[in-house]
């Protein structure tokens, strides 16, 4: 408890700190676009190394092995594109929201049609991550995460959001990115360096009897804990196929590639360069990342499974009864770090759409309030239970399959072709709904559709896309 004290009051120093370096609009929203590579890429790995890159990928990894390498490599392979296609490209267009690309490149009313496609559904993602972050916080509490944990987590991110704008939480990113490092790679270390062994793990199973990876009742010594007795290291297996890899690759590498969150870390870089270096290293980072995630998730899985009725995660069941305090408590706030550090980047970048691109003003005033609003509602979403957040989230299911390819292709296209705006929103439109729709049917209706439909979506978009553009 004393240690996240310290942590909150080092998070509020720098907000603090960054409320008088404010003086415009450009250094509340983008962080005076002035930013250098190495802090680009610090804000960039830990927005994207959020909920469900940590506590999501180890718990995939304990359900479908090492195959769940790929969450975060279909990522690396997006951000390779991003670097190749769209880092100078989106840079030289000179602006403060994914959604004013939108503008620049086909028209106002796709400005306004993505802008609204996030704010909606971010409030929802926003309100999901403080759930998550109230979750975690209420296990550090000894309680089951309720109106307490929901609202110390909404006060600790809208405040100091609320202070210092971009500038704080590209500050506080580094801050974060540098503290979960160091907590997950001391866990591997620890777990995977011959620190330990087995009989750590609160729970041992026959399977490590038998394997003899456990200390015995008769004096067996136990064998570290290491990756032969994990066994199965394919990338591939009976849970998850070539096909799941596919429908993946273009759908969570697609919010790599264009993703709004990875976007607006572009758009606080100094030059296109720094934006380019930043995702490049990015790319090798996040692979790093998920190798020690999947394997840390595999480990619990193993040696601390899961107590019949829990649903604690993996990470959580290693911070609270497997590594030794000091460790147990720097992986804790790197957790929360990760947790925080991507709710901070969704609720400034939500804030700013919803004030530039919604309300038509660069008033810094108006940003603030849309802070606290924002907030607001995505902690009440947040007390009144996943369902609600659901139905927003739903709206960026069209994000992918709608807008990620026409919108690439625009940007591609820029000062060298016309954009045709009625094929290009018909391809918008019709490659949304095949995102939409199945996510819909399987919310309301519990009807699953088939897994590729949004791929379907992908290349309707981009047939549409393509046809759309025009020489000059």
């Amino acid at each position: 408890m004393k240690l996240l004290l310290i942590y909150f009051f080092v998070l509020g120093f720098i907000c603090i700190r960054d409320l008088f370096k404010v003086k415009n609009f450009d250094d509340y929203v983008v962080a005076g676009r002035k930013q250098s590579s190495p802090f680009v890429f610090m804000s960039l790995m830990a927005t994207v190394l959020g909920a469900s890159a940590t506590v999501g990928i180890a718990a995939r990894a304990e359900s479908i092995g090492f195959a769940a390498f790929w969450w975060l490599a279909v990522g690396a392979i997006g951000f390779w594109f991003q670097a190749a296609f769209l880092s100078k490209p989106v840079h030289d267009l000179d602006v403060r929201t994914l959604p004013e690309i939108a503008e620049k490149t086909v028209g106002k009313t796709g400005r306004k049609l993505v802008a609204l496609i996030i704010a909606v559904s971010w409030i929802g993602i926003i309100a999901a991550q403080f759930a998550a972050v109230a979750g975690f916080i209420g296990l550090v509490l000894g309680h089951d995460a309720g109106t307490q944990s929901v609202l110390i987590t909404a006060v600790i991110v809208i405040v100091y959001t609320l202070l210092g704008g971009q500038l704080s939480v590209v500050r506080t990113d580094a801050l974060q990115f540098g503290i979960l490092t160091l907590g997950f790679f001391a866990a591997a270390v620890y777990l995977f360096g011959g620190f330990s062994g087995a009989e750590n793990a609160s729970l041992q199973t026959a399977q490590e009897i038998a394997n003899g990876s456990v200390a015995l009742a008769n004096g067996t010594v136990a064998h570290p804990a290491g990756l032969v007795t994990f066994g199965n290291f394919n990338l591939l297996n009976e849970k998850f196929g070539i096909s799941d890899l596919a429908i993946m690759l273009f759908t969570i590498g697609g919010a790599y590639f264009l993703g709004p969150d990875v976007i607006s870390r572009n758009l606080v870089a100094k030059d296109a360069t720094s934006a380019r270096k930043a995702v490049i290293a990015g790319s090798f980072a996040i692979l790093a990342f998920s190798v020690i995630i999947v394997l840390l998730g595999m480990w619990a899985a193993t040696y601390a499974p899961a107590t019949a009725g829990s649903a604690t995660n993996p990470l959580f069941r290693l911070a609270s009864g497997v590594l030794p305090l000091p460790l147990a408590a720097l992986l804790s706030v790197g957790l929360l770090s990760a947790l925080l550090s991507s709710a901070d980047t969704c609720l400034i970048n939500s804030a700013a759409i919803f004030g530039s691109d919604i309300l038509n003003t660069h008033r810094i005033s108006v940003v603030r309030i849309s802070v606290v609003v924002i907030g607001i509602i995505a902690t009440y979403l947040a007390l009144q239970g996943k369902d609600i957040i659901g139905l927003l989230t739903m709206a960026y299911s069209v994000y992918t399959p709608g807008i990620v390819a026409p919108l690439a292709v625009a940007i591609i296209a820029h000062k060298k072709f016309k954009v045709k705006k009625t094929l290009w929103y018909t391809g918008v439109i019709i490659g949304g709904l095949f995102g939409l729709i199945p996510a819909i049917l399987a919310s309301t209706a519990k009807i699953q559709s088939p897994a590729y439909l949004p791929l379907v979506g992908i290349a309707i978009s981009l047939v549409f896309a393509l046809t759309s553009l025009r020489k000059k």
